[in-house]
């Protein structure tokens, strides 16, 4: 019963699936004939109706707002395809697989892993401990997509913009008056972010991130290889829109409690999504069963769990 208390989605990858696979249809189905702008239809159908991704064209230019930056408006899939892509997606597109789903070739654009002190691995390095409620901050929200394969939508107006997440669920305000953080900002999971434009880049940092959130595929992919930080963490992020089908999003993480050096992430790419009707999910993690499954666990389990070893992680 443990595993309940995460949703399905948690292990699946996914960060917008229901409870059934019935759900998962509707939610996640291509675009149906004439929705997209013409020739840039590029799901086709399929005898289970859900259609072979394939990576979308650059869709023109991006689109600017009424003071003459990029509009970063839209709701963002990792990778080029402008939906899901994950481990169950019907309509294997064959070979192109990894390159719709991933968010960088490293061949193109390497990048280095963190680098971490070794006198603070045993403080900050450990796998997410099993059956909790991981909390949404930055920049794990926009991160932890690289293995949940699900989106984040960014709503721009002039002078602010705000980041939202299904899983995990968030909603992140962020300035873009380029104004200055606070001396004393107060402590959150998002942090206090605050951005600034260098040319066609919305560059935004974020300061005073509480230590309890966890950098979830921060350079190291996935929940096992989460690291948490320290009250000096500095997040910055660059945000920019190359053209109308496409979001680059890149992350450095500074932390000299933690950290060796600055980890500097490789350009993510991001696609807009291509269903109008595309829905937004509610998740919320509860635990409300926990005191009940303790009654009858296994006392080493429960011993081994308690001391965040996660004897049922197999990754």
């Amino acid at each position: 019963m443990a595993r309940m208390k995460r949703r399905l989605g948690y292990y699946a990858g996914s960060a917008a699936i229901a409870l059934t696979a019935l759900c998962m249809f509707f939610t996640f189905a291509p675009n149906l004939p004439g929705q997209a702008a013409q020739g840039e239809q590029i799901l086709g159908p399929t005898a289970k109706g859900f259609g072979n991704p394939r990576e979308l064209p650059p869709g023109g230019p991006a689109p600017r707002t009424a003071d003459g930056h990029p509009d970063l408006t839209g709701r963002y899939y990792p990778g080029r395809a402008g939906r899901m892509i994950a481990q169950y997606t019907p309509g294997d597109p064959g070979a192109n697989w990894n390159n719709l789903k991933r968010l960088f070739d490293p061949a193109k654009t390497p990048q280095e892993n963190p680098v971490f002190r070794p006198e603070t691995k045993a403080k900050y390095q450990y796998p997410t401990p099993y059956g909790i409620c991981a909390p949404g901050g930055t920049p794990t929200s926009i991160t932890t997509q690289r293995t949940e394969n699900g989106p984040f939508e960014i709503v721009q107006l002039p002078g602010r913009m705000w980041v939202l997440t299904e899983f995990p669920l968030t909603v992140r305000y962020v300035p873009t008056d380029g104004s200055p953080h606070p001396p004393d900002p107060d402590v959150t999971f998002n942090g206090d972010s605050r951005g600034h434009w260098e040319g066609n880049t919305l560059v935004v940092s974020t300061i005073a991130i509480d230590t309890r959130m966890r950098n979830i595929s921060v350079g190291l992919g996935g929940d096992a290889n989460a690291w948490t930080h320290s009250e000096q963490e500095h997040v910055t992020e660059r945000f920019s829109r190359p053209s109308k089908n496409y979001l680059s999003y890149q992350v450095s993480v500074e932390d000299p409690v933690v950290l060796v050096k600055p980890f500097h992430s490789a350009p993510y790419t991001f696609s807009l999504a291509q269903r109008p009707d595309d829905v937004w999910t509610e998740y919320l993690c509860t635990a409300n069963e926990e005191p009940e499954f303790w009654k009858s666990a296994d006392p080493d389990h429960k011993e081994a769990y308690e001391k965040g070893l996660n004897p049922d992680r197999q990754r």
